[in-house]
């Protein structure tokens, strides 16, 4: 692959000609006679246009940056950003200027050679790229014909309508697939957990998974960490803040193993070793506590910090302990008061259960106020139970004691980070009137994220930076989905199988002998042994029962980014009859797949996106009609159902009888597909959908599709401040509790620290501590990975544009002396390999790597690769099941997609590299 070049003969022939050779009569027509004789005539065509469209890229990205989209006969001519943004408070940026190098590229890149524009229908090997076009009608009738045969068979699990993270965040696409899966019963693995970024640490401590605030909350913060994240790379249009902020005194930290663009900008860097964040924290709490300078008034209200425990068990004391009997509760928990030298019943905990019907899993109750009780923090006493008196302690002072291993002395051979800078940071950490961790999925993505996230929040709770504005861990904030649920559940039985993609690929590819080929029959082992034991207490689902015969893919690109995706690859999709893939790119999971059919492009639709980093709903209008036969993705799902409904009659096929979750028989016509995914013909287009869940969900101040596309980017209700409100499209759990002494959604409620679960205390992780990331023997070598400045994932990877601002081809970073220890100098092929795979690619010799690391931005699809392997053939961790990730049954610690459930684990492996020379 070589670098791209451009002249100006190549620049008229691309922007002026490659425009008039697209299938547009209009086009050819009045501009057939015509030639270009100078570089000004494009520039000054630039600025003519038959119409202005808003539009945002509905892909995984938190930007949401509102663009104008410039049409001129028929054809996207160019987009810029739009710039009505205000400010969240009167002493804080506006939101702009937002925007990036992608979505500048997007006109160019939607006409671009990878754009699938008709059906087509596999004629060769899979991976072949051998394909016949076909028409829609004909595509759907196989597909529906093929679905209808694995239903009559298997039933509906035999099926996986699977959504890609470039389809989640596009609110009517989603909600339409959603809709589909919900008639059809069909297993849905999640990208969420399935990409490694479900942040469980924060979930187990609060309640719910995320509790970010608008990206102006930065610049509220007096200290931020910026924990292994990387803004001024991935969060491009918002990077303003962070610099905004340190001008106005802020103390900027990045903490990252390698040194990044952030750090570059920052106040200071720190650089541990990767996977030892949770030292580090622990290391800072230990010289808070010791400094004392932790905020007790918030600690003893807000967290289970107070809360007492057992000496002997080590369990809660609980009102099952001290009066016995069957009325007595499991969830009311105690504190010792020291104004009445007494245990005493906590506030906010005894409540009632969920009531019929909910779908959480605890019931928030009462008041976090304390009233006139003193929590005593520390201390041992003893109380009296129905069994005799018992010792107790509180979670604080255990807590406390367990620190003690983790003073910067001790934790400097675990972190690398000397005593000197961790007491430095812990204390400006302390003493700033605001402080936050701005972090983003790379901790969730080892097999211990959850440890490294529960410590990220001790350390912000002690020092009372929970819940305020310019406070919090700051990943990302979760949308309400009240009216998708809506929409997916009209006149329907609420029957979507969202499935758990970490143990669905471990079921599906075979991930237990993976393990073992891997990282040894020890820990293979150990995995199946809590995996199998999961499901047969009930706590989790049994993926194996089914044989898997058929993927739908929409808006995923799976075979890429899949961990361990080569395996995946060869077992997955080697064992699966049909392959059906939705999508407006060529990429390696279509190369795989029997169908392929084609999606209209951003511009191209009709949607709204929700990104809690700015206070707007953002619309996409349809700037032009899909290119090609693409069609959005409701009108994909809607031909699928149609088919599927026609053929279904035609063969008088029976209705399917299914039983949803082991509790909830179901009967599926497939005759009736197409009229109840349609709700009887009321629901024809995407737009259709949007209306509906607008007029549902008040968060947003419009009640039509055409009402939001005219202003293109709409202020959302109840955001007034950096922090969202309870009226507003975002979860606003932690402002509740601090501003209005609402409880926690949690076993507690409260922030909880202490789990005294059964697997937890065996594991000795009732409390957070460090586990040391897993290695693979005989490969020393530890490889990072990031989001990409010129890609989301894997769009506009391959642009020509963007690959021309890099190095032309996939590169790896890697360290001086190691590359110097293994003859390699910058710009040579390397060969990266484990026992899993490997890849080549090409050198990228930097300073910034510690030694015995490598750093490697992902996305590179594999077609882009010699041998068409990128980085998913070593990264072998995708059999990594933690155990206590399977705790089920425990308060809000309960088997709950796309809140608490096992990651795919991304980041627990080692390879090791070579000179790589290409045969002549």
């Amino acid at each position: 692959m070589t670098v791209a070049t451009t002249t100006r003969r190549s620049f008229l022939a691309a922007t002026g000609g490659g425009l008039m050779m697209l299938k547009y009569g209009s086009i050819a027509a009045d501009d057939s006679g015509r030639s270009y004789r100078r570089w000004e005539d494009i520039m000054r065509n630039k600025w003519t246009w038959d119409r202005v469209a808003r539009g945002t890229h509905g892909t995984n990205c938190t930007g949401n940056c509102a663009f104008n989209v410039y049409v001129r006969k028929g054809i996207v001519w160019r987009e810029e950003q739009q710039g009505e943004y205000a400010a969240s408070t009167t002493d804080t940026p506006d939101y702009g200027p937002r925007g990036c190098n992608k979505g500048l590229r997007h006109a160019k890149y939607m006409y671009g050679k990878q754009r699938v524009l008709y059906p087509m229908k596999r004629v060769g090997e899979r991976g072949a790229g051998q394909w016949e076009r076909v028409s829609w009608e004909q595509a759907t009738r196989e597909i529906a014909d093929k679905f209808i045969d694995y239903n009559v068979a298997h039933g509906p699990t035999s099926i996986s309508t699977q959504m890609g993270t470039q389809m989640v965040l596009k609110r009517a696409s989603f909600a339409a697939l959603g809709r589909f899966a919900t008639i059809a019963g069909t297993e849905t693995p999640e990208a969420f957990a399935g990409v490694g970024d479900l942040p469980t640490g924060t979930y187990m401590t609060v309640g719910v998974p995320l509790i970010s605030d608008t990206m102006a909350a930065v610049y509220k913060s007096r200290c931020c960490l910026v924990w292994y994240c990387n803004p001024a790379v991935t969060r491009i249009p918002d990077a303003h803040f962070f610099w905004e902020a340190r001008y106005n005194g802020t103390e900027i930290i990045a903490i990252s193993p390698e040194f990044t663009p952030t750090a570059m900008h920052s106040s200071k860097w720190i650089n541990p070793q990767p996977g030892s964040d949770a030292a580090l924290a622990l290391s800072m709490v230990q010289v808070i506590l010791e400094d004392d300078t932790i905020d007790r008034d918030y600690i003893l209200e807000q967290t289970d910090l107070p809360f007492l425990v057992r000496t002997d068990t080590h369990k809660y004391l609980r009102e099952t302990d001290v009066l016995g009997g069957e009325t007595s509760r499991d969830n009311l928990f105690y504190i010792y008061d020291e104004t009445s030298t007494a245990a005493v019943a906590a506030p906010g905990t005894g409540g009632p259960p969920p009531p019929p019907g909910s779908m959480e899993p605890v019931h928030p109750h009462g008041t976090l106020e304390l009233g006139e009780l003193k929590p005593m923090l520390e201390g041992t006493w003893t109380v009296a139970s129905v069994n005799g008196p018992i010792e107790v302690t509180t979670v604080y002072t255990r807590m406390a004691a367990l620190v003690q291993d983790y003073t910067p002395e001790k934790a400097e051979a675990i972190t690398g980070v000397k005593p000197g800078v961790v007491r430095q940071t812990a204390r400006i950490f302390a003493s700033a009137e605001t402080a936050m961790i701005f972090s983003g999925y790379r901790v969730c993505k080892w097999l211990h994220g959850d440890l490294i996230q529960r410590a990220f929040m001790l350390l912000l709770s002690i020092t009372g930076n929970l819940g305020k504005p310019g406070t919090g861990l700051q990943i990302w904030n979760m949308p309400k989905e009240h009216d998708q649920l809506a929409f997916m559940f009209a006149d329907l039985p609420p029957t979507l199988r969202i499935a758990t993609m970490a143990r669905w690929d471990y079921a599906k590819a075979d991930l237990k002998e993976f393990n073992a080929e891997v990282y040894g029959a020890e820990i293979a082992a150990e995995v199946d042994r809590s995996y199998q034991e999961s499901i047969q207490n009930g706590w989790h689902p049994d993926y194996s029962k089914t044989p898997w015969k058929m993927g739908i893919y929409s808006g995923s690109n799976a075979a890429n980014w899949r961990a361990s995706g080569k395996r995946w690859r060869e077992e997955a999709f080697g064992k699966l009859e049909t392959i059906v893939v939705a999508t407006p790119d060529m990429g390696v999971t279509a190369m795989y797949a029997d169908y392929v059919l084609p999606v209209a492009h951003h511009y191209e639709r009709k949607d709204f996106m929700l990104e809690p980093r700015t206070p707007y709903v953002q619309v996409l209008d349809e700037a032009v009609p899909p290119l090609g036969e693409s069609r959005d993705d409701f009108a994909v799902y809607e031909a699928i159902a149609k088919a599927i409904s026609e053929r279904a009659t035609e063969r008088d096929i029976a209705p399917i009888e299914d039983n949803f979750m082991g509790f909830m028989p179901v009967s599926r016509d497939l005759k009736q597909y197409h009229s109840q995914f349609t709700m009887g013909g009321k629901i024809k287009t995407n737009e259709d959908v949007i209306n509906f869940l607008l007029r549902i969900n008040d968060a947003i101040p419009v009640n039509s599709f055409d009402e939001m596309a005219v202003q293109g980017m709409v202020r959302n209700n109840d955001t007034d401040g950096v922090m969202y409100g309870e009226k507003s499209p975002y979860g606003a759990v932690m402002k509740m509790a601090i501003e209005k002494k609402r409880p926690y959604p949690t076993l507690t409620g409260r922030q909880q620290f202490y789990m005294d679960h059964d697997w937890f205390l065996e594991e000795g992780e009732e409390l957070p501590v460090y586990r040391a990331p897993v290695t693979i023997p005989g490969h020393p070598i530890k490889m990072l990975m990031g989001h990409a400045r010129h890609g989301i994932h894997s769009m506009w990877r391959d642009d020509s544009l963007l690959l021309s601002l890099q190095r032309g081809e996939p590169d790896i970073y890697v360290n001086p002396d190691d590359a110097s220890a293994r003859d390699v100098v910058d710009g040579d092929l390397i060969r990266v390999f484990n026992t899993a795979g490997y890849f080549i690619a090409m050198a990228h010799v930097s300073s910034s790597m510690q030694p015995g690391t490598t750093f490697m931005y992902h996305g590179w699809d594999p077609m882009m690769f010699r041998d068409q392997q990128n980085f998913g053939a070593v990264v072998a961790s995708a059999g990594l099941i933690k155990r206590t990730s399977l705790v089920s049954g425990y308060g809000h610690v309960t088997y709950r997609p796309l809140s608490f459930e096992p990651n795919a684990v991304f980041s627990d492996f080692t390879c090791e590299y070579e000179k790589y020379t290409e045969a002549a």
